[in-house]
């Protein structure tokens, strides 16, 4: 039987205290709202609908320099990330009906790396403009713009950043693949440029750590 509105609501209440949960917040969140992605996106996330393997990160840190593993791993160190996965709380249906939601915020930190665009606003909205691109909905693709339009109140003195990263983004997300339905934990241990050009991201850069973090002076090659 589905939840109601008030059980969803508290459930979210629920998971927000426990940070292994957050990926729950985004099931629960997206059954709330109903939120879909256009019907040729859904169409094409069966191959991840219920899909959440689990992410070793110490394993990823000791893969070779370069490859996506280990770039995703040194991203989550560098801004002290947690990995967004459901716990096996939710129900598998559930999943499957906000397979959208679910997997966009399984691999939002990802995108970050493969667009090369790091956790600052401008980078954020870089990473909101790629999604645009992509068009995976009207609502992801209002949030891009309005990642942009807020970005004077976030990041007054790097206007120009958010302006060009913006530009950038939404042409990379036009050009490449639709990555919200590819099994990106599956390329984790190939090299990130061979990932990159297989799902068509053009134009991408290394930038996603912060300048001089030291994760990045120690993880360098």
């Amino acid at each position: 039987m589905p939840m109601t509105r008030w059980q969803l609501f508290t459930q979210i209440r629920e998971a927000l205290k426990d940070p292994d949960r957050i990926g729950d917040v985004a099931a629960y969140k997206g059954e709330l709202s109903k939120a879909r992605a256009s019907a040729e996106v859904e169409a094409q996330l069966d191959g991840v609908r219920g899909y959440r393997p689990p992410v070793d990160f110490d394993a990823l840190a000791r893969m070779p320099a370069g490859t996506f593993g280990r770039e995703y791993a040194r991203f989550m160190e560098a801004n002290g990330l947690r990995p967004i996965r459901p716990t096996d709380r939710i129900d598998e249906d559930m999943l499957a009906r906000n397979a959208f939601t679910v997997r966009y915020a399984s691999i939002h930190d990802m995108v970050h790396v493969l667009t090369g665009f790091d956790a600052s606003w401008p980078g954020e909205v870089g990473v909101w403009a790629f999604v645009g691109g992509q068009r995976y909905s009207r609502g992801f693709s209002f949030a891009a713009v309005f990642a942009l339009l807020v970005a004077p109140l976030r990041c007054p003195l790097r206007l120009g950043l958010a302006w060009r990263n913006f530009r950038r983004g939404w042409a990379m997300g036009k050009r490449a693949r639709l990555i919200l339905a590819e099994r990106l934990e599956e390329s984790l241990e190939r090299s990130l440029d061979a990932v990159r050009a297989e799902l068509r991201v053009e134009g991408a850069d290394d930038g996603y750590l912060p300048a001089g973090s030291i994760v990045e002076a120690i993880a360098s090659p």
